[in-house]
């Protein structure tokens, strides 16, 4: 086994462990949630943290730019232009939270959020309140989870995964003390939540940069002109991840909008339920990202093609993992979250579909952002940006809560059929024009 392939193996056997505790911690989580806080209030939460999640698209690409360009400078030895590239992307990014928390605050007061998220205020005790202090710790981990892009740029992903693990059982230590001291309260339940990370990250930042101290971000080292480079990729990879998270984020909010926020939970829970299929390929796909970008730097093409091959075989066990849980599904929510909560049956086979499309998308996808190449997947997620709205309303108008799933797999599909043919054409070195940019 290469070296290269040896470190990957290393990684994904690292992360299962640790994406299978932090999978473990947020199935706990909901019950514990739910008893804690009502259903109406619940969703609420499930609302609010999707918006507010947002946020972390607003470094304009930076961390994915700065993951590739740091990667080739590590493959290069070129430590110096490492340490550039941090630099650069460290204090850009501090601008540009200082810049969005300047204009939260300047148009915070001038909304009302029961509007945005549909709440009745009777319910749901002085939610701006909530917004404002929650929005405070996802501007700080805004500039503080850039090291997990450093990690994986070192092909140790793992590391990255430990410290969204840590996050979360950070959170569940809170939240369970919390259940035991305090009342239900949504106030408590949302800072606890987005404080967690913060926490974990604060500790991380120094001990990252003590171990890697030939690239710690330094002001002298910022160079404007480097920014273009991270920028002309990252500002695409900005692009996608707006049109990805108008799919896949905001599907909550239309729910809230459509059907009440009490209807965010049952999705919400079939949604996490499916999703352990996502994050276990996830697992697998996550440390060949860098490696690939490591690979096409060096022209190791036949690694890159046999890679794809296993992966793929892979896939397959996913498909068949999937079918059992939409089998089971039923089963399993009754024991998860109890009886109360009803959830259609077809909604889990729906959930099997979309995590089927994704997971496959996802292969190339990781493959074609390693090398560059992200185009066409740029364009691709404008137009399944643009359709989501659309399809969202008349599919959920059509069939419930089960017709927004529907229209993400609608909007995934696309991607499914374009993504391998353009992947076979650079491998095969036939690919020109659009089909190699």
């Amino acid at each position: 086994m290469d070296t290269r392939t040896s470190k990957a193996v290393k990684n994904i056997a690292a992360s299962m462990l640790l994406k299978g505790g932090s999978i473990a911690i947020s199935l706990l989580l909901v019950p514990l949630t739910l008893s804690y806080l009502n259903e109406y209030e619940y969703g609420v939460w499930l609302t609010l943290s999707s918006v507010l999640s947002w946020i972390y698209i607003l470094d304009i690409g930076l961390g994915n730019g700065l993951r590739n360009k740091l990667t080739e400078a590590i493959a290069l030895d070129d430590l110096k232009l490492a340490k550039i590239y941090v630099s650069t992307t460290f204090y850009s990014l501090t601008f540009i939270v200082i810049v969005i928390y300047a204009v939260f605050w300047g148009i915070h007061q001038c909304l009302d959020w029961n509007v945005i998220l549909n709440t009745d205020p009777q319910k749901v005790d002085d939610i701006n309140s909530i917004v404002s202090i929650v929005f405070a710790f996802f501007c700080a981990s805004f500039v503080l989870k850039t090291i997990g892009n450093i990690y994986m740029a070192y092909q140790q992903p793992a590391v990255n995964d430990l410290l969204l693990f840590l996050g979360n059982l950070v959170s569940l230590i809170l939240v369970y003390i919390c259940t035991l001291i305090y009342p239900g309260s949504l106030e408590k339940v949302a800072v606890l939540f987005s404080a967690s990370p913060v926490l974990v990250y604060l500790v991380a930042f120094p001990v990252t940069f003590f171990k890697y101290k030939k690239i710690r971000p330094s002001f002298a080292f910022v160079r404007l002109e480097y920014l273009k480079h991270l920028m002309s990729l990252g500002g695409q990879f900005f692009i996608i991840q707006i049109s990805s998270l108008i799919v896949f984020m905001t599907s909550n909010f239309i729910i809230s909008q459509l059907f009440g926020p009490a209807q965010v939970t049952p999705f919400n829970i079939a949604f996490r339920y499916f999703s352990v299929v996502n994050m276990g390929f996830t697992i697998v796909l996550t440390p060949f990202w860098s490696a690939v970008t490591d690979a096409y730097t060096k022209n190791d093409m036949d690694w890159i093609r046999n890679t794809l091959r296993k992966i793929i075989v892979i896939w397959i066990g996913s498909v068949c993992a999937t079918i059992l849980m939409v089998i089971f599904s039923s089963f399993v929510y009754s024991l998860w979250v109890g009886k109360d909560i009803m959830i259609p049956f077809v909604l889990s086979i729906v959930c099997g579909i979309y995590v089927t499309i994704a997971n496959w998308n996802n292969i190339f996808a990781y493959m074609l952002n390693g090398i560059g190449k992200i185009r066409l997947q740029l364009y691709s997620s404008i137009v399944s940006g643009l359709l989501f709205f659309p399809l969202a309303y008349y599919f959920g108008e059509k069939l419930g809560i089960t017709g927004v799933m529907v229209a993400m797999c609608s909007c995934l599909f696309i991607s499914s059929v374009w993504s391998p043919i353009q992947f076979g054409k650079i491998l095969s070195g036939k690919a020109t024009g659009i089909w190699f940019k």
